[in-house]
């Protein structure tokens, strides 16, 4: 077949060219239209809308507040294409009379802005972003507030959004150069020159509600606030400037001051505090929400605070910071340099150079307490300066203070206590006037101490304390009821005392202590260590060692004084070294000071050493009780003047005086080493005083006891001694003594010599005008008994050569006269025997007889039966050597002018 032409294309019908393009120009031109169009209503419109925004906004406003408030604006301006209004010069002013339904606000804005409103979002009613919200250099004034609010007013902000909109999405918002008056010419208002305010990413929604990541809607909050005044509940308040950013997650207050204001009401508290930063970081602000508070740290910086107390106290309220968290967490907490002042109350403290930092701080209501968190913290840096207060009428003063919970241990420096001035304070009460340069716990278990009220440490250390006590007229109760109000139990494992200084006052031997050391092992405090009988004065043992101990003795006639003492419970034993007695005034000045004769009595001795000693009887009150006592180079000196009249006074030093002792004095063995007594006596015949020695006393004494278990007549007080008459003649003498007898009878045996009797001429011959020419004593053997009314008993003198001579006072000598000569002549001739036994050979026994003088000691009523017995032995008559051992010295007070 024959092959088709092919045709060109283009002798195809085609479309008119002109078709398409004319299509294209139509839909362009619709479009260059509506741009016209649109920039025409961009152009046109704001001389429309912005007159009819402004209507209706001060219109709806009218209608909102019942014609209650007005607004005005200045300037309005719109502008489509940048979605954008701006407003100037806004006024919100309310009317002469606004019900009490609605707060009395003013409010004045020079600018407000708001940019890139979405403006389809706001046609359809949904979610309208809005690039920024800005109002800058406003003013709100708050003249009164709503007495009767509305219903609805406490409906969230998101649920009253204008033109039931869903939401708002502000990018940002920002109130600036704000100033504020909130109720002024009120009791409480408030003000401040200038803030700012900046909230990003602000979400008015349900969703943003209910962000949990969001501050009142917003992802980040941030205020800078100046100059800022208040006045509330007595008091102005005024802070120099608030800086808060929760997206730094910091708050900081510069210059705060807080002032009482008016008068002062009975049950307010007033307060006066100065604090010049305080910095809070790593706050997360969001948590507030939840009623959470967490953040890294919070530093205050030199706070001053005066708290003035009210007058009656009130009920106890749950705070109101405690009532709203529900949970606190913060990681560090720091204070630097604080004071504190609390008036209104009798101890009105002081604190100075308060230095305060924490760790780890929680708090969780409702959960369970961590009791190994001390006041809601892992750890406690306590640091105070010189502090003072009054506590019980005594002034206290301390240096500075240091606690760490950390390592347990608290240190105390330069601490003072002043007792109260005459006529303050309690009568009869404790007085304490102490100086104590430093005291340091360690081992504290301050958790313990709070959640237990368990006291427990591992040593207590104070160092050099003066201490001026004295004890209550009554008895405190015991010490563990005392701290029963405080504290559960108190343990500490050691307590000590170092280089201490004691003075007891108050008391009629109130003892005065140097350089004391005390040590106590094991300390427990509570009503069961009171009954716990190995336990002395709550401790498991007692150390103590002190430099020189004084008291006195029969006040104010004697002073007591040891060099040295140490004492130790465990090993029972006690010590005082360097013994003295002192008395204060001479023999006639005891005479004339009590107005009778009494002794001018001088002791010293080495030691006096107690072994064996139940401390747990001395502690509990419940008697002396010991195996031995020594007293070692004890040295003795009596002075005696025979001039006034006898003491009126009973004898204390006698047998019988044991009975009446309220306590229980029990020495298993009392031993005297090397004791000396010298005897100065004054009689009224002479001037001259007489002496007499007592040398190289050794004596053992057994069974020294009023314990009627231990003081029997078949167990009675045994002794025996030897000793030397005016240091020559060797005495040996025993003793049985029942010391619960009633009538106080007792026996007494010995014997000394040989010796010349002429040893004893340094006393009768100046106070009895009897000197013995010549005399010796080859032996002399006595048995006395005695008791309540006389002393008996028989004396054996082995005497030869005998000769006395009777002397006369005259021209202030003692010398022979021709009187005395003749009197000696016949005493010699026709009373004296010579010699012992006789020249018959009989050895003649001597009479020992003579009246009890219930004012003298024991020891006297001994001498009166040594001599009555001496006498009737070399012939004197019994009758008249019993008068001559009676003889009594007595005359008139001597003359305190010679």
């Amino acid at each position: 077949m024959p092959e088709k032409p092919v045709t060109s294309s283009s002798n195809l019908p085609t479309a008119p060219i002109g078709t398409p393009g004319r299509r294209r120009w139509h839909w362009g031109r619709w479009l260059l239209g509506l741009a016209g169009l649109l920039m025409v209503l961009a152009l046109v419109a704001p001389h429309f809308l912005d007159p009819w925004l402004r209507r209706t906004w001060e219109k709806q406003v009218s209608e909102k507040t019942h014609g209650q408030y007005r607004l005005q604006v200045g300037m309005l301006h719109t502008s489509v294409l940048q979605r954008a209004i701006r407003l100037s010069q806004v006024r919100l002013c309310p009317a002469a009379v606004v019900a009490d339904t609605l707060p009395r606000i003013r409010l004045d804005v020079a600018q407000l802005h708001v940019t890139g409103v979405g403006l389809l979002a706001l046609w359809r009613k949904g979610l309208v972003r809005i690039d920024s919200v800005v109002l800058d250099s406003a003013r709100i004034e708050v003249l009164a507030l709503a007495k009767r609010p509305t219903k609805g007013t406490e409906k969230p902000v998101h649920e009253q959004l204008p033109l039931n909109i869903k939401g708002l999405n502000v990018g940002y918002f920002g109130l600036l150069h704000t100033q504020a008056n909130y109720l002024p010419n009120t009791p409480s208002n408030a003000r401040f020159q200038r803030a700012d305010l900046a909230a990003h990413e602000l979400l008015i929604s349900p969703a943003g509600a209910a962000d949990s990541q969001r501050l009142s809607y917003a992802a980040a909050w941030s205020l800078r606030l100046l100059r800022g005044h208040a006045q509330a509940a007595g008091h102005q308040v005024a802070l120099g400037s608030v800086r808060l950013s929760t997206e730094d997650q910091q708050l900081q207050l510069d210059s705060v001051r807080i002032l009482p204001a008016g008068p002062r009401q009975p049950q307010q508290v007033r307060v006066d505090l100065a604090l010049q930063r305080l910095r809070l970081s790593g706050l997360n602000a969001a948590a507030l929400q939840r009623h959470q508070f967490r953040a890294d740290s919070l530093l205050i910086q030199r706070p001053r605070l005066t708290l003035t107390l009210s007058a009656r106290a009130s009920p106890n309220k749950p705070s109101p910071a405690t009532a709203y968290l529900r949970r606190l967490d913060l990681a560090h907490f720091a204070m630097h340099n604080g004071y504190l002042r609390v008036a209104g109350t009798a101890e009105a403290p002081v604190i100075r150079s308060i230095d305060v930092a924490a760790t780890a701080i929680h708090f969780a209501s409702g959960s369970v307490t961590d009791t190994r968190r001390v006041f809601f913290a892992n750890a406690w840096e306590v640091a105070l300066g010189q502090s003072q207060a009054t506590v019980a009428a005594h002034a206290l003063t301390l240096g500075s203070m240091h606690l760490s919970t950390r390592a347990g241990r608290v240190a105390l420096r330069s601490v003072r206590i002043r007792p109260p001035g005459p006529g303050q304070g309690k009568a009869g009460a404790v007085r304490v006037d102490l100086i104590m340069p430093g005291l340091v716990l360690t081992g504290l278990d301050a958790a313990a101490l709070q959640h237990q009220r368990h006291f427990r440490a591992k040593s207590l250390v104070v160092a050099g304390p003066r201490l001026n006590f004295k004890p209550p007229t009554q008895p405190p109760p015991p010490v563990w009821k005392l701290l029963a109000k405080f504290l559960r139990r108190f343990d500490l494992a050691q307590f000590r005392v170092q280089h201490a200084g004691l003075q007891v006052g108050g008391l009629r031997h109130s003892p005065e202590m140097q350089d004391l050391n005390l040590t106590a092992q094991g300390i427990r405090i509570d009503s069961l260590a009171a009954l716990e009988p190995r336990r002395l004065a709550y401790a498991r043992a007692w150390q103590a060692s002190s430099g020189l101990v004084t008291a006195p003795f029969d006040p104010p006639y004697y002073r007591a004084a040891g060099q040295r003492m140490r004492l130790d419970t465990e090993a029972h034993s006690f010590v005082l070294e360097d013994i003295t007695l002192k008395a204060k005034y001479s023999a006639m000045g005891m005479n004339l000071h009590k107005r009778y004769q009494a002794p001018a009595i001088n002791l010293s001795m080495t030691s006096l050493a107690a072994s064996g000693l139940d401390y747990a009887a001395l502690f509990r009150g419940t008697g002396f009780r010991m195996a031995r006592l020594m007293a070692l180079n004890p040295v003795l000196r009596i002075a005696s003047d025979g001039r006034g009249p006898i003491n009126p006074n009973l004898s204390k030093i006698t047998p019988e005086t044991m009975i009446s002792l309220r306590a229980i004095i029990d020495v298993r063995r009392f031993d005297i080493r090397n004791g000396n007594l010298y005897s100065w006596y004054r009689s009224p015949l002479t001037p001259i005083p007489g002496t007499m020695n007592i040398n190289r006393f050794n004596g053992s004494f057994f069974n020294l006891s009023n314990d009627p278990k231990r003081q029997t007549p078949a167990t009675p007080l045994t002794g025996r001694a030897t000793t030397y008459l005016q240091n020559r003649c060797q005495l040996d003498a025993q003793l049985s003594m029942y010391l619960l007898d009633p009538q106080g009878r007792h026996r007494v045996w010995g014997a000394f010599g040989p010796s010349s009797l002429t040893i004893i001429n340094s006393m009768t011959e100046p106070t009895r005008l009897v000197k013995f020419k010549s005399g010796d004593v080859r032996r002399l053997r006595f048995e006395l008994q005695a008791d309540r009314k006389r002393v008996t008993g028989t004396m054996w003198t082995e005497y030869s050569g005998l000769q006395m001579t009777l002397l006369s006072y005259k021209e202030e000598a003692v010398q022979k006269t021709l009187f005395s000569r003749l009197k000696s002549k016949a005493a010699n001739v026709i009373v004296i025997r010579d010699e012992n036994p006789r020249k018959s050979g009989e050895l003649v026994a001597g009479e020992m007889t003579s009246t009890r003088e219930p004012r003298f000691s024991v020891f006297t009523l001994w001498r009166q039966g040594i001599v009555s017995g001496l006498f009737n032995n070399v012939g004197i008559p019994q009758k008249l050597a019993q008068k001559l051992s009676e003889t009594k010295d007595e005359g008139p007070l001597p003359d305190a002018r010679r």
